[in-house]
């Protein structure tokens, strides 16, 4: 009997998800299928932290956390929030630990966004919003970040009346790719349009701590915890290797409602997990997190040195992992990007991949290595000499 192929139209969101930023890199697809090729990678984020030697790790701390050990992590972020931003939470109700941060605000996506709901998104930012909202069925609103206002959002949009039927704010401080981070002021403004216009405030915090800079916490606003939560990741906060688990803090609804869409993502915290992630709260600053902020800025420094050889103008902050820079002469962020992978063999970021206000700049990656930026510079001083230019 002859069976036939099955067809299987994919859902109309899957056509509407923008690209994600892997998409914008010039030669990716080349490099993954030769590597034959040699291409210096400053695009790839490649988290530097590393678990401990002297670390043991036995049958019994890959088994997966307890209850109980969970409830103590909790009070153990609690206890951190209150000494280092003087921010009071009730661990069993306004702290929620579950995966990755694009697993949580996916959970919080799941909780609150129904069909044809509107939420803002920043624009310029990363993709992973627009892509959440538009998976749950919603429609992505977009709020301006671009130079005009350093980088800051313009809350303009926000305010409008389309602001008074949207139920999510996402929120991105220090801010992917420019680094900007919100002041308290800044801050202050934001939840008094959230509280009257009725609108939740999802912070994306995840790079907070990396600059050794004390950073203004969107919960340490009086009556934040009434329009928000903050979302952060364990290993970028506290210097630990690239776990699978993460944070929200804030708001007991939204908490609530990340509660119940758990069931549907079985994320599995193992107890060496937690053994880790106590200690380096209880040791923060910890030496790991210390020595990642040392890795970063020797890899930036290395960059900015790129930077000169090759003409462009530094233009975001180092307050995350990334470099953020503006194109000369005016040229279209691809042209530059394809520029530099042709000629140098280097891959980048164009600026267009977080949104049009991103056109004329690109995005370096601060974990690439200071080894593998100064060859880059080598290698751009040698091209630029083969093609009688001084800069790109």
């Amino acid at each position: 009997m002859l069976i036939k192929k099955v067809v299987v139209d994919r859902a109309d969101r899957l056509y509407q998800l923008p690209p994600d930023i892997a998409s914008f890199i010039p030669g990716l697809r080349q490099r993954i299928q030769s590597k034959k090729v040699k291409i210096l990678d400053l695009a790839t984020f490649n988290w530097p932290g590393v678990f401990p030697e002297d670390k043991e790790i036995t049958s019994e701390s890959l088994k997966p956390a307890s209850e109980t050990e969970i409830e103590q992590l909790k009070t153990e972020l609690a206890e951190w929030y209150r000494s280092y931003h003087g921010v009071n939470l009730e661990p069993s109700k306004e702290i929620y630990i579950g995966g990755s941060i694009s697993n949580l605000m996916l959970q919080i996506a799941l909780s609150f966004i129904d069909h044809s709901d509107i939420a803002f998104v920043p624009e310029l930012g990363i993709p992973l919003y627009s892509r959440l909202v538009t998976s749950c069925g919603g429609q992505s609103l977009r709020y301006i970040i671009s130079a005009k206002n350093h980088w800051l959002p313009d809350y303009d949009r926000i305010t409008s009346p389309l602001g008074r039927i949207a139920r999510l704010l996402f929120l991105n401080s220090p801010h992917n790719p420019t680094g900007a981070e919100l002041n308290e002021k800044a801050i202050t403004d934001l939840i008094w349009i959230a509280s009257r216009e009725n609108i939740a405030i999802i912070n994306d915090a995840a790079y907070a701590t990396i600059s050794g800079r004390k950073p203004i916490s969107f919960l340490s606003i009086k009556k934040n915890k009434n329009v928000g939560v903050e979302v952060g990741s364990f290993s970028y906060t506290f210097g630990l290797p690239s776990l699978p688990v993460g944070f929200a803090v804030g708001n007991r609804e939204i908490i609530n409602g990340m509660r119940q869409t758990s069931k549907f993502f079985n994320t599995h915290i193992l107890r060496y997990y937690i053994e880790s992630i106590t200690t380096a709260i209880r040791q923060f600053p910890s030496n790991s997190l210390k020595d990642i902020r040392k890795i970063l800025n020797s890899n930036i420094s290395e960059a900015n040195k790129l930077l000169t050889t090759l003409g462009l103008e530094k233009a975001g902050y180092d307050s995350i992992p990334f470099i953020w820079a503006k194109t000369n002469k005016r040229k279209q962020s691809t042209t530059t990007a394809r520029q530099l992978y042709r000629r140098i063999r280097i891959q980048t970021v164009p600026g267009v991949a977080f949104g049009n206000s991103g056109e004329g700049y690109i995005r370096f990656s601060a974990t690439a290595s200071d080894k593998t930026y100064n060859l880059a510079q080598e290698n751009a001083k040698k091209r630029l000499r083969l093609h009688n230019k001084s800069r790109l």
